[in-house]
C-alpha cells in the first residue's frame, strides 16, 4: 500500500516516487532565487519541470512539497503578481492532483495577512475565490477568504456588497467544515443582512440553525450571539417571539462537562444496543440525572440576567392574548429569579389576574419604574411603539375581564369601566370580535353591549338536536290533534244525517 494513495475520495496508484528528487531541487530552487533575484524565473522554471513530473507520476506528496515551494519562491521574492499568476496556472494544469491544490491553496491563504497593502490584498482573494470556486475539497478555504473579504468590505461602508458576497456560501452544506464554524459564518450572514434591513433573507437564514446545537455549554457564546439577532429581527413583528428569545438567554450558563475517556465511550457504545425508543428514554435519565450545576456569575452577569429576565416578560404582556400568550405568562410566573424584580411580578400578575386594571393607578405605581426601562423610551420609535402598545394591552385585557363577569352591560358603564369615549369603545370590540378573542354584539339603537361565551362542536350540536327533538314532538302533537279533530268532524257529521 506504499505505492497507493487516497486522491479525491478514491486509490490512485503512485507510479513513481519523486521525494528524492524534491529533496535535492527544492532547497536548490530556493536558494538560488534567495542569492540572485535575477534568476527568480530560473528557479521557477526548475521547479515546474518537476512539478510535471510529480503531477503526471501520480505522487500527490511530492507534487504539493512542489507547488507550495513555488509559492513560497513568490512570497520571498515579494513578486505578488507572479504569485496570483503561477496559483491560476497550476490550478488549471491537466490532471492536476486535487490534495496538491488543497495544500497550496492552504499555503496562499496564510499569505493573505503578510500582503503589503489592500489592493495586493484583494488581488491575491479575489485570485484564489476565483480558482477555488465550484470545488469542494477547498470549501473552508473559499469560505474563509469570503469572510475576510466581506470585512473589507463592511470596514468600506459598502454593507450591501458584504452581505452579498457572505450570502453567496451555502455553507450548511460544506460537509468537512466544523460545526461550530459553520454557524459563526451563518451568524455572520445574519448580521449583514440585518444591517442592510433585509428581514426576509434574515429569517431565511436563520432556519439553518437548529437550536438543539446550543444546548451544549461550550457554545454558550454563540447562543448569546445568535438570539441577540433573533430578537433584533423579532422585537417590532412579534413581541412572543421575542419574549420567547429573552427567556431563551435569561438561564445562567451550565458548567461544560469533562471528556469522556475513550474506553467508556466504547463500552457504551456496545451496552446500548437496544430499541431506539428504549435508548431515548435512558439518555434522557442519564442527562437529568447527571445535569451539571449553573454557573457562578460576577455581579455585572447577574445583573445583565435579571435584564434578559424582566424583557421576557415586558415583551410577554405586551404581546396580544391568546393560549401561548397565556401560557407562556404562567411559565414565567413560575421562575424563582422573578422574585429578586418584585415590581416586574407584580405586573405579570395583574396581568394575569382576572381583576380590572385601572390605568392612572397602573401608571402611577410602574409609570416611574417602566419609564427607565429602554424599552419605554420616548425619544425612539420602538419605544413609542411599546408604550402604544402598553395602553391597548391594558384596555384589551379589561374588555375580557368585563366579558367574563358581565353578559351584557351598556355602553355607557362600559365606557366608564374602561375610562373611554364609546367609538374608542366599539373599535376594541370589534378588533377583540375579530381576533376572535370574544364573541359580541352591539345593539346600537339601545346601546347595549351582549357577551356571549364560545360554544365547542359538541355544544352546538347538542343544541341542535335538542332544537330538533322539540321540533319533531311539535310536528307529533300538530298531528294528532289533526286527527283528533277530523275524528270529532266524522262523529258530528254522522249524527247529523240520522
Amino acid at each position: 500500500m506504499d505505492n497507493y494513495l487516497f486522491e479525491g475520495g478514491r486509490i490512485t496508484k503512485m507510479e513513481v516516487d519523486y521525494t528524492s528528487a524534491c529533496d535535492e531541487k527544492i532547497p536548490l530552487a530556493k536558494e538560488l532565487a534567495k542569492k540572485n533575484p535575477d534568476s527568480f524565473h530560473e528557479a521557477i522554471e526548475m521547479l515546474l519541470n518537476l512539478e510535471k513530473q510529480t503531477r503526471l507520476g501520480a505522487d500527490m506528496v511530492s507534487c504539493s512539497r512542489v507547488l507550495v515551494a513555488i509559492c513560497q519562491i513568490c512570497l520571498s521574492a515579494g513578486n505578488w503578481n507572479t504569485l496570483n499568476e503561477y496559483v491560476t496556472l497550476l490550478v488549471k494544469r491537466r490532471s492536476q492532483l486535487k490534495q496538491a491544490v488543497s495544500k497550496m491553496i492552504q499555503e496562499c491563504c496564510s499569505y493573505v495577512d503578510k500582503t503589503p497593502d489592500k489592493e495586493t490584498k484583494l488581488k491575491l482573494i479575489d485570485t484564489l475565490r476565483s480558482v477555488t470556486e465550484g470545488k469542494i475539497y477547498v470549501e473552508i478555504e473559499r469560505a474563509r477568504l469570503t469572510k475576510i473579504l466581506a470585512d473589507i468590505k463592511e470596514a468600506d461602508g459598502d454593507i450591501a456588497g458584504a452581505a452579498a458576497v457572505m450570502e453567496e456560501l451555502q455553507v450548511e452544506t460544506y460537509g468537512s467544515m466544523d460545526k461550530r464554524e459553520k454557524v459563526e459564518l451563518i451568524l455572520e450572514q445574519m448580521r449583514l443582512c440585518l444591517l442592510k434591513e433585509d428581514l426576509v433573507s434574515t429569517q431565511i437564514i436563520a432556519k439553518k440553525i437548529s437550536i438543539k446545537f446550543f444546548d451544549d455549554p461550550a457554545q454558550h457564546d454563540l447562543k448569546l450571539k445568535y438570539y441577540d439577532l433573533m430578537i433584533r429581527l423579532d422585537r417590532d413583528s412579534s413581541y412572543l417571539k421575542t419574549s420567547r428569545h429573552y427567556q431563551a438567554i435569561a438561564e445562567p450558563p451550565r458548567q461544560t462537562p469533562p471528556p469522556e475517556p475513550l474506553e467508556e465511550s466504547k463500552k457504551k457504545s456496545v451496552a446500548f444496543k437496544e430499541d431506539d425508543k428504549k435508548k431515548k428514554d435512558k439518555e434522557e435519565e442519564a442527562k437529568s440525572a447527571t445535569a451539571l450545576p449553573p454557573v457562578e456569575l460576577t455581579p455585572e452577569q447577574d445583573k445583565e440576567q435579571k435584564q434578559r429576565l424582566i424583557c421576557a416578560v415586558l415583551y410577554c404582556v405586551l404581546a396580544p392574548y391568546d393560549n401561548e400568550q397565556s401560557d407562556m405568562m404562567a411559565k414565567l410566573s413560575k421562575i424563582k429569579k422573578l422574585e429578586e424584580v418584585p415590581i416586574y411580578k407584580e405586573i405579570l400578575r395583574l396581568f394575569m389576574s382576572k381583576e380590572l386594571i385601572n390605568f392612572d393607578t397602573f401608571n402611577h405605581d410602574f409609570g416611574t419604574v417602566l419609564a427607565e426601562n429602554d424599552m419605554f423610551q420616548d425619544n425612539t420609535k420602538h419605544g413609542r411603539k411599546c408604550i402604544a402598545e402598553l395602553k391597548d394591552r391594558l384596555i384589551e385585557h379589561n374588555i375580557r375581564i368585563i366579558a367574563m363577569y358581565y353578559s351584557r352591560v351598556h355602553l355607557k358603564r362600559m365606557s366608564e369601566l374602561l375610562n373611554l369615549p364609546a367609538t374608542r369603545c366599539e373599535e376594541y370590540l370589534s378588533k377583540l370580535a375579530n381576533s376572535d378573542t370574544i364573541r359580541v354584539k352591539i345593539d346600537r339603537p339601545a346601546e347595549i353591549v351582549y357577551f356571549t361565551t364560545k360554544k365547542s362542536a359538541s355544544d352546538v350540536l347538542n343544541n341542535w338536536a335538542n332544537d330538533v327533538n322539540q321540533l319533531m314532538s311539535l310536528v307529533n302533537k300538530t298531528c294528532h290533534l289533526i286527527n283528533k279533530e277530523e275524528c270529532i268532524h266524522s262523529v258530528k257529521s254522522i249524527a247529523v244525517e240520522e
